[in-house]
């Protein structure tokens, strides 16, 4: 299993229209809400808008949405279409809080409310920002629940679009209790994931296509102690653990 050229065009794609069309379509309805409504000709255009808005970012919602399933594919671990979900809304409340912060300039509104306006704006933002961050999974010593089963899992192919705007996708491989080779594509959690990236693969004992989730428990090149990795995978420590010295011939006498 490999991420192919159609699966990259299609994620970046989607991310294209996600930190656009989406982020734009919030914007507008945000604007348009809240500015303020005339009579007659006025009114009807507003609403005209509004609806082409609302119209734009459900479309731009199931667009991309229906993207990223075909890059993941049916063999997918769980969550990764949620989590992209997350990152729609996230696009839609930036640009939502853009648009508040624009709305007094539109309305030529008085200070006090420029100040609330903006204020509202960057608080939506900031909130809508939470949804891109890296997940953390702990890494578990049993199995969750009783038909779950757990497996070192490792990453045979990664791809990151060139623009930040694109998802990055794995290929996770493992082996499951029966001990067959099993493949699953993975929308990026925890960055980086680089080629060779073990972690923990959580899927279901019986249907072991169904992978629940893959938490990474140990970049390459990751220099702390085993059992630091263990207890806290997500830190990241900035010393060296050099090799001890090689033992020297003795000096001839």
């Amino acid at each position: 299993m490999r991420i192919t050229a159609g699966r990259k065009l299609a994620a970046g794609i989607a991310g294209i229209i996600t930190m656009s069309a989406t982020l734009t379509s919030g914007f507008a309805i945000m604007l348009f809400v809240f500015l303020p409504t005339g009579v007659g000709g006025e009114l009807t255009e507003k609403l005209f808008f509004l609806a082409l808005a609302t119209i734009t970012a459900i479309f731009s919602v199931i667009f991309s949405h229906a993207l990223m399933r075909a890059a993941l594919g049916r063999i997918r671990t769980g969550g990764g279409l949620t989590r992209f979900f997350r990152y729609q809304l996230a696009a839609l409340g930036c640009g939502g809080g853009l648009g508040l912060g624009f709305v007094p300039a539109a309305t030529d509104a008085a200070t006090a409310w420029w100040v609330v306006s903006i204020a509202t704006g960057a608080g939506l933002i900031a909130v809508s920002l939470l949804a891109f961050r890296s997940a953390r999974y702990p890494i578990l010593d049993r199995p969750p629940y009783p038909n779950a089963a757990l497996a070192e899992g490792s990453v045979i192919d990664y791809w990151s679009g060139s623009s930040a705007r694109a998802p990055s996708l794995t290929v996770v491989h493992f082996v499951d209790n029966k001990g067959r080779d099993r493949w699953a594509r993975h929308l990026v959690q925890q960055d980086p994931s680089l080629l060779g990236t073990i972690g923990q693969v959580i899927y279901d004992r019986h249907r072991p296509e169904r992978i629940q989730r893959f938490a990474v428990t140990q970049q390459l090149f990751d220099l702390r102690p085993p059992r630091e990795i263990r207890e806290n995978p997500t830190s990241r420590s900035g010393t060296v653990f050099p090799m001890p010295p090689a033992p020297r011939p003795p000096h001839p006498r």
